[in-house]
Parts: C-alpha cells; sequence; structure tokens
C-alpha cells in the first residue's frame, strides 16, 4: 500500500496542504472542528510524518530505547525485527536493553535511556510493579524521561497513562481449553508460571473460565506452576507424565515450557496427539521443520513490534491524544488432535 501524504489528507479534509502542515506544527492555529477532522482522518489512514525531521527539529535525540525482558526467547526477537523495520522506516536508530526479568536492569537502563535523551521507548516491563515504593520508582524514571513510551505485552495497571500493544492472552488460553474440552478431554493440564507475574495469572483465568463453562472441576494437582523456563518445565512434566492420575490433554503457557513438555514426552517414549494432547502458547518453528503436529496459539509477534513502533511515532507527532490500547488477534493452529 503506498504511504499515505499530506496531500492525500489534505485532500480528503477538503483542506489545503498548508492547513494540514499547521495541524502538525501549530495546531493551536486551526480551527478546532478542522483541526479534529484532519486528526481523524490521519488516525483512519494511520499517517505519521517524519519522526526524524520532528526529533531534530526538537533538538532531541533520534534513538529510540528498548526493553525486553527475553531477548533470546524467539517471540521477543520476532518482536525485535518488528521495531526495527519501524525505526529503520524512519530514519532512527534503536538501542535494545536485555532486562532478564530483573527490575533493577530496567531501572539501570531507564537511567541510561535518560542520558541518551532518547525520542522514545518501547518497553516490556521486567514485573509487575505492584509493590507501591516500586511502581513510585519506575513510574519516576520513565517521567524523567520525558519521551513518548509504548508498554508491549504485559498490561499492567501501573503504566496505564501509557500507549499499549498487547494480545489477549486470557481469551486465547481460554479458547485453547475449550478445544480440548470439545475434542473430549475432562482431564485438562495447564503448564504456566507461578501466580506473581501479570502474564501467569492471565492465562490461569483463561483456562479457568473454560473449565467454568463446560462445567469442569478446577484441579489444582493438573496445575504445573514453574517459571516460564524449558528447565523447570521439563523437570514439572516428568513428574505429570510419572504420576498416578494424568491429565489426557494439556495447555502450555509460553514456547519454552512446550519445548520442556515435549522433551519429557519424547524421553517417556510417548507421543504428542496419541498418548496425550496439547495446545502451546506460540509457534517453535524448529518444529515445523521437523514435522512435527505441534498445536498452538499463533501470536504474530513481529505485528506486535511494529504497532508498537507505530504507536510510538504517532505520539511523537501528537502527543496530546488520547492513550491508545491496541489489543492484536491470535490464530489457533490445530494439526492434530
Amino acid at each position: 500500500m503506498p504511504k499515505c501524504t499530506i496531500n492525500d489528507i489534505a485532500k480528503e479534509a477538503g483542506v489545503s496542504k498548508a492547513t494540514v502542515s499547521r495541524v502538525l506544527n501549530k495546531p493551536s492555529s486551526v480551527d478546532p472542528n478542522t483541526r479534529e477532522r484532519i486528526l481523524e482522518i490521519m488516525r483512519k489512514r494511520r499517517y505519521t510524518p517524519s519522526a526524524s525531521a520532528r526529533n531534530l527539529s526538537r533538538q532531541t535525540s533520534t534513538i529510540v530505547g528498548v526493553i525486553v525482558p527475553e531477548v533470546d526467547n524467539p517471540f521477543f526477537g520476532e518482536i525485535l525485527r518488528g521495531i526495527t523495520s519501524i525505526v529503520d522506516k524512519h530514519n532512527l536508530t534503536m538501542i535494545c536493553v536485555n532486562s532478564d526479568d530483573k527490575a533493577e536492569k530496567d531501572k539501570k537502563a531507564l537511567k541510561m535511556f535518560k542520558e541518551q535523551r532518547v525520542a522514545g521507548l518501547l518497553y516490556t516491563p521486567a514485573i509487575d510493579y505492584s509493590k507501591p515504593e516500586e511502581a513510585k520508582e519506575i513510574l519516576g524514571l520513565i517521567q524523567d524521561l520525558d519521551t513518548p513510551v509504548v508498554i508491549m505485552d504485559r498490561k499492567l495497571d501501573v503504566f496505564e497513562r501509557y500507549d499499549g500493544v498487547f494480545f489477549d492472552d486470557r481469551k486465547s488460553i481460554c479458547e485453547a481449553t475449550e478445544i480440548l474440552i470439545n475434542a473430549g478431554h475432562t482431564k485438562v493440564g495447564i503448564f504456566n508460571a507461578t501466580m506473581e507475574g501479570i502474564l501467569a495469572r492471565t492465562r490461569q483465568a483463561g483456562f479457568k473460565d473454560a473449565l467454568k463453562k463446560h462445567n469442569i472441576s478446577y484441579n489444582k494437582e493438573y496445575c504445573y506452576l514453574g517459571n516460564y523456563t524449558m528447565t523447570k518445565s521439563y523437570q514439572l512434566a516428568c513428574e505429570m507424565l510419572e504420576s498416578e492420575d494424568c491429565p489426557t490433554a494439556v495447555v502450555t503457557c509460553n514456547n519454552r515450557t512446550s519445548m520442556g513438555f515435549l522433551k519429557a514426552l519424547r524421553e517417556h517414549n510417548l507421543k504428542l496427539s496419541e498418548d496425550i494432547s496439547c495446545i502451546g502458547l506460540d509457534r517453535i518453528e524448529a518444529l515445523d521443520i521437523v514435522g512435527n503436529d505441534f498445536n498452538f496459539i499463533r501470536r504474530e509477534a513481529k505485528l506486535m513490534g511494529q504497532t508498537a513502533g507505530e504507536l510510538m511515532i504517532h505520539r511523537i507527532a501528537f502527543p496530546s491524544e488520547p492513550v491508545q490500547n491496541v489489543f492484536l488477534e491470535s490464530e489457533i493452529v490445530i494439526r492434530k488432535l
């Protein structure tokens, strides 16, 4: 699709190019009704001016700061690819910091980004920042940046004042669990993280939603709660497979958890779908190469990165607009149950 230009906006709004330019640079000089009509067309057409030019005119950096918790996780790798496509398009430079899910690394990165005077921040929080003192400190560091901020993947109340892009994991896990139930499974388990993190709580809620909808009792014994690592998932899966009362189907709540489960399955000489069914969160590309019939919830992580980048660019151009939260759709890919 051709890039939308000022000419396109002016033509659709029935105004001159100069009027559109004034909306971008001196909005108070344009009639409020005309200004709002032009802004609405810009939102609809996803028009954004050159972030680089606007930043340089304000004598700020053209560097974008990015903080992710697991840079070696393919999900976040794809997010970074999406972000890169946007910052390259606008002649910006990206600096990425891996927090390892540690709050101290978040804070260290934010202090460094302040020194760099970054043009924007794309941020997946390391922890929930649910304690008042934690929230106050992290918000203070972000506010000190005085720059557009977009939250990615982890929707937390403490960051509600900022734009964000998310997947509806509760809905996806609920739908995946329902698919297993509708396939005849009443003993459905879940491999998740412990309930300290927002993602784990959200996904567990989706699992419970499905059980409740189908009048199946919630059995804590079928909940295998670790830390979203392959090692811990493998350990829990071995314990499950060696137990006397084993679920006939499971939902795994991230790609590393899925890998740990599959490793345990192979070592116990059991076959996916034949001996136990599974639907995992996120695609595992290597399984496609070896022809594994792995069912999964497809989340377009690259699209998340692109959308986050676009939200940031839009916020740079229109700093006073209302906060935007974008929820991306997921797709469940079933190969064999």
